[in-house]
Parts: C-alpha cells; structure tokens; sequence
C-alpha cells in the first residue's frame, strides 16, 4: 500500500505543478468522449502526455496534439476492443436482472462484476505499456499488462482499491473529479507501470521478447 501512495501522491504532485495545461487537457479529453469518434485517440494522447510527464520530461499542450494525431488506428483498435468487452459484460448483467434464480443470478453477476473489474484493470497497464514496448502493438501491450500484474500482484490489487475510493469520493467532490480525475488516473497509470517495469528484474526483455512474437 505504500508503494501505491506514493504513487498517488506523486500523480498528485505532476498535475499540481503545471495546472493549467492538466486542466486544459482533461477538459479536451472530456469533449472528445462526449463527441464519441475521437474518444479513443484522445484516451491515448491523455497517456502519452502524461507518460512525458511520468518520466520527468516537459509537456504541454503541443505533446497532447501529437499523441492524438499518432493515435487514431491504435486508438480505435483498443476502442473497439474494449467497448466490446465491455458491451458483452454490461449486456449479460442486464439480462440476469431479468432472469429466474435469484441465489445464482446474484452469484454469476458478482463474478460479471470481477471480470469487468479484472479487464479495466488491465487496461490500466496496457495503454502505458503502448509507449513504453517502444512499439504500440495491441496485443503485446495486453499480454504484457497481465505479465506485470500477475508479477506485481499486490500492487496492482491496492491501486485498484485506492482507484475505486478516489471514483466514489470524486462523486461527493464532483468538479474535482471532472476537472482532473482522467489526468490523474493517467498519471497513476503510467507511474504504477514504470514503477513495475523497474521492480521487476526481467520486465524490459520480456517486453522486448513479446515484440518478437
């Protein structure tokens, strides 16, 4: 847990130290998932921004219209991958609302509920990994992503928890949430997966082994 507070804290600090293009740039995000189509590439530029700032480099708004513009296959493929994913569950969920056999329906929805949880997860250290495998091949990012969760296990379990509690206090503190919440799981995403890529001894050449496949 403290390996994780401190990477919250240091996500923190990143989003304190230029807040005007952190804001600037999740308002951008914000409007390209409400416009749908650039939803996707915009998710990516908000992590390679942020990958520049994880990594102690200077960003600014010029780097966020950089990683959109390189964006937009590698961005729709996670996009649609991912909303199918999603769709699947969601649309399971929905029909066991409907169906007999409360005891069993409560059961399978809660195992929905952690494989839904499981693959947003995933996510969180599949979109970083795009840019650190140094190429941004899809399927590597996701075979890597469950590498390094199931080598950083305990980690990947608690920023999962402090991710969940920071959603349900975003909801009290609402304007926070909206004015910075996906700049900040960006940064916590990007610097949990830095931070396991150094902890785990073998981390860079499995990723660069993977790349061979």
């Amino acid at each position: 847990m403290r390996v994780t507070l401190g990477i919250l804290r240091q996500s923190f600090r990143l989003i304190w130290e230029d807040l005007w293009t952190t804001l600037v740039c999740n308002w951008l995000w914000l409007f390209a998932n409400l416009l749908i189509i650039p939803g996707p590439p915009a998710t990516l530029a908000l992590i390679y921004y942020t990958n520049l700032l994880a990594h102690g480099e200077t960003a600014d708004l010029k780097d966020f219209w950089i990683g959109f513009r390189q964006s937009w296959k590698t961005g729709w493929k996670w996009g649609i991958i991912n909303l199918g994913v999603l769709f699947i569950l969601l649309g399971d969920l929905t029909l066991l609302r409907h169906a007999d056999g409360r005891l069993l329906n409560q059961f399978t929805a809660g195992l929905y509920l952690a494989l839904m949880a499981a693959w947003l997860l995933l996510q969180f250290f599949t979109l970083p990994l795009l840019l650190e495998q140094g190429t941004p091949i899809l399927l590597t990012a996701l075979k890597n992503g469950v590498f390094l969760i199931g080598k950083n296990l305990s980690v990947s379990i608690s920023m999962a928890i402090a991710i969940g509690l920071l959603f349900i206090a975003g909801i009290a503190a609402f304007m926070l949430s909206f004015a910075f919440g996906a700049v900040l799981i960006a940064s916590a995403s990007n610097l949990t997966v830095i931070s396991c890529l150094e902890k785990t001894k073998q981390g860079k050449k499995i990723i660069k082994s993977n790349l061979e496949i």
